[in-house]
């Protein structure tokens, strides 16, 4: 009897355990690329706006050679994605190895060039449950109206100037919640995404969402302003490192081969 409940109690915690972690197989150590499938931005929130749209084209911005020298372009190939992010994982934490995205289309600025003028400084996490954030540090943008006079700006950092609060940060993305500060007033408001989730043949998908405050880097007419970004992305694994197996196992399988030999020895005996 007491064998049977053991048993029941057994199968029972291994369907609960199996059923958890139906939806999400956590990403081992390696090499991963994240393409942006879609993706909005909207001086408001995007998520149910849906203006300033993503789109998978390559044209430059040839009115504005920024800093750097070259001109502000969308960064990647028309492949059918808006975004490549190319990182490593190690223990949770993300390395960011390459990063490109495509313009904005239709924001108040018109065309609105995006591109990372220092991958190594951006980077993130993922945890065990699937749940991402992603840190944008280096990347700037280049508005086509306003090319002239503001040019290429880090304008996602929320070092504002002229409204009080500013953190000095780079606004972070995430697949949980995200909220930014009231303006004015303008309240805040709050987007939300969705953690990733197994699509099959080391592949994941999730959203990723940011409500920001545009920086002090763009002046006077832009500093304090509300906005939002999403990405819908999907995952890739590159490479993986071996897993190493816990020492647990190796005394198991120790024993097992124990049990073997004294079975053997039984019979001949």
């Amino acid at each position: 009897m007491k064998r049977t409940l053991l048993a029941t109690g057994l199968l029972a915690a291994l369907s609960v355990t199996g059923s958890a972690n139906a939806a999400f197989t956590s990403l081992a150590d390696g090499a991963y690329q994240m393409t942006i499938t879609g993706g909005c931005f909207d001086f408001g929130n995007c998520q149910t706006s849906g203006k300033g749209a993503l789109s998978d084209n390559t044209t430059p911005n040839q009115a504005n050679a920024s800093a750097f020298g070259s001109p502000a372009g969308s960064g990647i190939t028309n492949d059918g994605f808006m975004g490549v992010i190319d990182f490593t994982l190690t223990g949770g934490n993300i390395s960011v190895t390459s990063f490109s995205q495509d313009s904005y289309q239709g924001t108040a600025g018109g065309t609105f060039y995006l591109r990372s003028t220092n991958n190594a400084t951006m980077g993130g996490s993922i945890d065990g449950s699937g749940n991402m954030t992603f840190d944008p540090t280096g990347r700037q943008g280049l508005a086509a109206n306003f090319a002239a006079t503001l040019g290429e700006q880090e304008w996602n950092r929320d070092n504002s100037a002229n409204s009080p609060g500013g953190t000095g940060n780079y606004d972070l993305w995430t697949t949980g919640t995200s909220t930014n500060r009231p303006q004015g007033f303008t309240p805040a408001f709050t987007m939300t995404g969705s953690a990733l989730q197994d699509a099959g043949a080391g592949t994941w998908t999730g959203t990723l969402v940011s409500a920001g405050i545009i920086g002090a880097a763009w002046g006077s007419s832009f500093d304090g302003t509300q906005y939002s970004e999403l990405f819908n992305v999907q995952i890739n694994a590159q490479s993986t490192s071996p897993v190493p197996v816990p020492a647990a196992a190796w005394l198991f399988g120790s024993g097992l081969v124990g049990l073997v030999g004294v079975a053997r020895r039984r019979k001949k005996a």
